[in-house]
């Protein structure tokens, strides 16, 4: 049993002399004994709350020595079995403190708004404890709260080495509420005075008006039935591991409040002290949760502590102390017992104990018990993970006097987070649904250097450490060192608090709906443009939307018709941003938008195309092509592409090879034998061979045509192709595939072709969604428009290597070098792209960034569709069919020059 052994000596001032001194361990992990100058003073358990221990017995005059000896086991750690990474030791902070003899061990703030939410009764509920030998007369409690007038409370006489409780209540006309939206808070001090009105000790916190409670099956926050768009959250610093600094914290709240994510679960165990202060200072609702889970043995090994009566009072203390901890903190709406340990009696217990001390907010509890959607969860709400959308509508249905809460949903591991919408659409539809809390915040990677000094974020067995689950605590919307992952995008769209709708488009008449539940939008503002591809047409801002919560007003921007142009596309933008400075963003700042596309016309005088003279000629096994200041060549015996010049610069590294594979997602791999990868690899798409079968060539003056027939060699058979390419003069060649799936091949994860362009083109800008990543089942937050990157920042660095970069919906795409020369392709009618240094073998083999090397040579996927991510859970293969390649026949097309984009137009 690994242990740490640490020592520390200290002075005690001299102003302390005759007071009590306490020292006070905010975290250790799993348990320690404690001595003072060599006498034993104490041991406790419970790594993720607070041990105090009154040390004045032990301390001397002088020079005082510390010896605190952590042990890494302990039967606690039985109770402690979560995903996380076990690190032991003093990760949170440590403290002396010295009070008076008799001093304010305790308050309890308690707000109870009328019937209408308006008007409030404030009842403090203040323990003094007595640690002298004679009885305390005349002692009181000095009160004074931010914005009235100061109170004064008599003590009643306290008998020697006895403690009392001492009740407050005032009314409060109209206090400012406190809520995730609008957080107001309130400045308490309170001053313990004896009876010559000499201050013994002042302390404050900063409180909050506002209720919780449950009505008609829903929960209700002040009044309001909220919304909770959360995500779980594991304390986790790459380079400082669970013992995270304050400016982590607020970084991770920034990031929350910026992408509309309002709750935090606080899985699976009690925070930081600071991570709730900050919480109540932004606005986050907490479901903070005890530090109570027994996975392995429940769930494997089927041995149930919650049944075994030893082990009942540790399941209680870990309940009580929570709430008694952290009782006083408005962000904290809700309690929850622990996280998959069962549904045995001392839960039970457990609940009643805690609903003792604090009968203000419910109580969750989700045990993940093995048939976990067979199951009501009991008490004060429903929850349950990775649900279903059938399964949730079921459980709804069962149970109709609970609210629906979602402990844990949408598993973002590695490239992931796909069909968020589907569930709030869902969420939406059903009033006791109440949102839910995505699998999770934060990537818990750790920072390691490789042999020649390379960093990247180590996981699972990294360390030596067996048994281990490799990377599956890599989880988050975010990357260990706090990088927005692409997916968050999403998770702002989707969880956005205004909607739009399009009442006349043409006209300019536009719907805003204000969602939020306390806030009128008069604090933000409405900017919009008409835009087509490269160029803004018309805009204007609409300053201050006075839209009182859960109203709606129309907005006439002006006409728009007038503007537009057969032939062209053209996109309505909405973005509402922030119109003034917030704790979390400044001005300007966009908190919600949508975008509209005006119906399609093509121009009646279509325009006719580029002919030019084209010269075609065979030489052995080569076929050449060649126009003005272009070239082609294409390979009989390989049946590809091996050349493509314009004014005297090569392109291709590599004409193109229809591709199936992608390097498997987690979720892809997700679900062992069962998984999507697992049966790509049967099927051998890993390691397909193009073979060529026959081609034929039929020359024109003004384009000739090349048609290829081969196949794909792959385990469970051959997969037939046909490659139909026309080669025009202008330099213009469509490409054209057509292909068959055989039975035994149930899905692919793309069906595209891969090009490989020589490494000196890595610019590329497109017509299609973005900027960021997407995905067929995660693109609603991916905006058509014109974008520009290079190949190196279109790669995004998830934890461990897999499909990245992708865009949808692309209509034109140009990949070119610094000066400008490159490859366009044009969608017949829309394609997707992903572009990148790396190759697919690569990606598909690489456990961790530093693996990843740069070829000779730049990547570009042309892709008629990739599968969709998936994410309602990375342990089965739950990508929904609608977004899954499972059809038998596949034709597609695209249109791809050799382009100059210093003579031709930029973009269409």
């Amino acid at each position: 049993n690994e242990t740490g052994l640490y020592r520390r000596s200290f002075t005690i001032p001299d102003s302390w002399k005759g007071k009590q001194v306490f020292l006070h361990f905010d975290g250790v992990q799993s348990a320690f004994y404690l001595w003072v100058n060599g006498q034993f003073t104490g041991y406790s358990e419970d790594s993720m709350l607070p041990s105090e221990f009154n040390i004045t017995p032990f301390l001397q005059p002088g020079e005082n020595l510390l010896a605190v000896k952590v042990i890494r086991h302990s039967d606690g750690s039985y109770l402690e079995d979560q995903d996380f990474w076990r690190l032991s030791g003093i990760y949170r902070d440590v403290y002396l403190v010295a009070r008076p003899n008799v001093y304010l061990s305790d308050l309890t703030v308690t707000t109870n708004l009328d019937e209408n939410y308006q008007d409030a009764e404030l009842e403090i509920a203040f323990k003094v404890c007595n640690q002298t030998n004679q009885a305390v007369v005349n002692h009181q409690l000095s009160l004074t709260i931010q914005g009235l007038a100061a109170e004064s409370i008599k003590i009643p006489q306290l008998p020697p080495q006895q403690k009392t409780i001492v009740k407050f209540h005032r009314a409060v006309s109209s206090p400012r509420l406190w809520s995730a939206e609008v957080p107001n808070l309130y400045d308490l001090m309170v001053s313990l005075k004896d009876n010559n009105n000499q201050v013994l000790e002042a302390t404050g916190l900063k409180i909050g008006f506002r209720e919780v409670e449950q009505k008609n099956g829903q929960i209700l926050v002040n009044g309001k039935a909220v919304y909770f768009k959360g995500v779980n959250r594991h304390e986790m610093q790459p380079d400082r591991g669970q013992a995270i600094t304050e400016a982590t914290m607020i970084r991770d709240l920034t990031i929350m409040k910026r992408n509309n994510i309002n709750a935090v679960r606080t899985s699976h165990y009690p925070n930081q002290p600071r991570w709730y202060e900050l919480c109540d200072q932004y606005g986050i609702y907490l479901i903070d949760e005890a530090n109570v889970e027994s996975h392995e043995l429940w769930a494997v090994r089927r041995i149930y502590l919650d049944e075994k009566p030893e082990w009942e009072q540790a399941f209680v203390t870990r309940g009580t102390n929570l709430v008694q901890r952290d009782k006083n903190y408005p962000s904290v709406i809700m309690w929850s017992m622990g996280n998959e340990t069962g549904f045995g009696k001392h839960f039970d217990t457990m609940y009643a104990e805690m609903k003792k001390i604090d009968s203000t907010r419910p109580i969750h509890y989700e045990s993940r018990t093995p048939a976990y959607i067979d199951a009501l969860s009991k008490y004060d709400v429903i929850s349950t993970m990775y649900p279903t959308l059938g399964q949730l509508i079921r459980l709804i249905e069962e149970d109709t006097t609970r609210p629906m809460i979602i402990c844990e949903y949408a598993h973002s591991m590695g490239n992931s987070t796909g069909n968020l919408r589907k569930y709030w659409d869902l969420f939406e539809s059903h009033p006791r649904m109440q949102g839910a809390f995505i699998w999770d915040f934060v990537d818990q990677g750790l920072y390691k250097k490789t042999a020649d000094g390379r960093r990247f974020f180590a996981y699972g067995g990294d360390y030596g450490d067996k048994p281990n689950d490799l990377n599956f605590c890599c989880n988050g919307i975010v990357n260990p060192d706090r990088t927005p992952q692409p997916g968050i995008e999403e998770v702002k769209k989707v969880f956005q608090y205004v909607k739009f709708k399009a009442i006349d488009l043409y006209a300019g008449v536009i719907a805003v709906e204000n969602r939020y539940d306390f806030q009128n939008l008069q604090f933000a503002e409405l900017k919009w443009s008409l835009e087509t591809p490269g160029q803004v047409i018309k805009s204007g801002v609409v300053p201050r939307l006075a839209i009182p919560p859960h109203e709606s007003r129309l907005f006439n921007l002006g006409g728009m018709r007038e503007a537009l142009e057969p032939g062209r596309v053209y996109v309505l933008n909405l973005d509402l941003v922030l119109g003034e400075n917030a704790l979390w963003a400044d001005k300007g700042f966009q908190i919600a938008g949508e975008q509209f596309v005006f119906p399609h016309k093509e121009r009646c005088d279509q325009k006719r195309p580029n002919v030019q003279p084209l010269t075609t000629k065979q030489v052995r096994n080569q076929i050449q092509f060649s126009g003005e200041q272009w070239q082609a060549a294409f390979d009989k015996e390989s049946g590809v592409f091996t050349s493509l010049n314009l004014k005297g610069k090569e392109l291709l590294e590599r004409g193109a090879v229809v591709n199936l594979w992608r390097a498997p997602t987690d979720n892809d791999d997700g679900g062992g034998n069962a998984s999507f990868g697992t049966q790509w690899r049967r099927n051998g798409l890993d390691r397909l061979k193009w073979m060529v079968q026959n081609v034929q060539l039929v020359p024109g003056r003004e384009s000739s045509q090349l048609k290829v027939k081969g196949s794909l060699t792959a385990k469970s058979g051959d997969i037939p192709v046909t490659a139909h390419y026309t080669i025009n003069g202008n330099g213009e060649i469509d490409v054209e595939y057509a292909l068959q799936i055989p039975e035994a091949i149930k899905t692919v994860p793309r069906v595209g072709s891969e090009w490989l362009l020589k490494k000196e083109f890595d610019q590329v800008q497109w017509i299609g969604r973005g900027p960021h990543e997407n995905y067929c089942d995660r693109k609603e937050s991916a905006r058509l428009g014109v974008y520009s990157q290079s190949v190196k920042d279109l790669y995004f660095p998830y934890v461990k290597p897999q499909e990245n970069g992708n865009r949808c919906d692309v209509s034109w795409l140009t990949v070119t070098n610094q000066e400008k020369i490159g490859l366009q392709v044009t969608g017949e009618p829309l394609f997707e792209f992903s572009t990148t240094f790396y190759t697919l073998q690569n990606l598909t083999a690489g456990k961790h960034i530093t693996d990843i090397v740069d070829a000779p040579y730049t990547t570009l996927n042309i892709d008629y569709r990739q599968a969709g991510l998936g994410g309602d859970d990375s342990w089965n293969p739950r990508t929904h069919p609608e977004y899954q390649l499972s059809d038998r026949f596949y034709r597609f097309s695209y249109r791809i020059k050799p382009i100059d984009l210093n003579v031709a137009a930029e973009h269409p």
